[in-house]
């Protein structure tokens, strides 16, 4: 029997065939002139994508690394900065300034609830110093999004402090409007909503901030915009690149293009409205309410008898469907479906058989088969 895995975790995600075939081309140097074009390709598509005038540049990093070169270089040692937290990304944030000997306020919310306008300019009212807010855009540890548009227009009216907003996980699959929202630097990686390995890190920085990097003490040579921007400049990378995975992120923009990124983020809020209305029908609780919710992840917990990692081993096990499991504190307690990247409403429609199926195998009490069905009702009736 041929086995076929149904990647479903946030990330990394499936990768388009088109993607795989680019990056078994052979090596090229990443200094010269073939490398160059694919580069300044790359970072015009995505300089489109995220709506930035200024500079988008790229280096070999994990989504975490994105994060602390933002920390490096959009704040010094001592600053008092903000750090609002509404998952485990938004402690790593936090973990990250502290590392780096910046002065952070946490402003935490619970889980599963997306970070309130009214709280946060309570914290910047009090707090006139503040010199860098970090804050994530989708939180895959809990399946909330934040409202950085509102967040950002609210917060530039009360302070002049530098907005930093972690994209890793919505890049590609929720909208992200540098310019409109008046945001100064975007963190982003390769490997979820952009559909390419994990290995590329990406940040872009507006005028604002790049002024405020280039003028003042980064501490770190390898996370350095300094050192990026001298490369970036003449169409290179700083190191070493990443070039098989540059060689797919460059296809899977073009793929995004094509599609249209509108069609792209509406197909993502669609295979969220699909899960949650099918998976209501099993009576088990979401993390976030319908209001908060993410279109790229989706958090679901599990009653008390049934184990979540068990849970999650079975689905891989018997259905050969990956999701993923829940952090910290809500460990063990459910599990988190990614619809994210190259999938479609198949990729979903085998997942919530399997969920059903399983929950059937722990002899959870409910009306199986009731949420395929509702599933299959809804697709018919949005044509997807």
């Amino acid at each position: 029997m041929i086995d076929k895995e149904f990647l479903m975790i946030p990330g990394p995600t499936p990768l388009p065939p088109k993607v795989v075939a680019a990056m078994t081309q052979p090596m090229i140097n990443h200094r010269g002139p073939k490398f160059k074009k694919i580069f300044l390709e790359s970072i015009e598509l995505l300089k489109k994508m995220l709506n930035c005038d200024d500079e988008v540049y790229m280096f070999g990093s994990s989504g975490s690394g994105a994060m602390e070169l933002a920390v490096q270089n959009f704040s010094l040692r001592g600053d008092k900065v903000l750090v609002i937290d509404t998952g485990f990304f938004g402690q790593r944030f936090y973990e990250i300034c502290l590392s780096y000997e910046r002065d952070p306020i946490r402003l935490k919310f619970p889980s599963g609830k997306s970070a309130n306008i009214n709280e946060i300019l309570e914290v910047v009212n009090k707090n006139k110093d503040i010199k860098t807010i970090f804050i994530t855009h989708n939180e895959t540890s809990t399946g909330i999004i934040n409202d950085i548009k509102n967040i950002s227009k609210k917060l530039k009216e009360k302070t002049d402090a530098l907005i930093v907003v972690d994209a890793v996980s919505s890049i590609g699959i929720s909208e992200i409007n540098m310019k409109d929202w008046e945001l100064d630097v975007v963190v982003a990686a390769s490997q979820k909503g952009l559909m390419s390995p994990p290995g590329i890190g990406i940040v872009a920085v507006n005028k604002r901030a790049l002024e405020f990097t280039l003028n003042n003490k980064t501490d770190s040579y390898y996370f350095n915009i300094k050192e990026l921007k001298k490369r970036h400049d003449l169409g290179e990378p700083f190191t070493t690149f990443p070039v098989s995975v540059l060689f797919g992120l460059r296809e899977a923009l073009n793929i995004l293009f094509e599609e249209g990124l509108q069609n792209v983020y509406q197909r993502h809020e669609n295979f969220k409205y699909l899960i949650r209305e099918s998976l209501k029908l099993t009576n088990l609780k979401f993390l976030a309410n319908d209001e908060d919710s993410s279109p790229c992840v989706t958090a679901i917990l599990l009653p008390e008898n049934i184990n979540g990692e068990n849970f999650v081993n079975r689905l891989r096990e018997r259905y050969n469907i990956e999701l993923a499991g829940m952090f910290g504190d809500l460990k063990g307690k459910g599990f988190r479906i990614g619809h994210m990247g190259f999938m479609n409403s198949n990729d979903l429609l085998v997942t919530i058989s399997g969920i059903e199926c399983t929950l059937k195998d722990f002899n959870y009490n409910f009306n199986f088969g009731e949420a395929t069905k509702r599933f299959l009702d809804l697709r018919r009736e949005m044509n997807i």
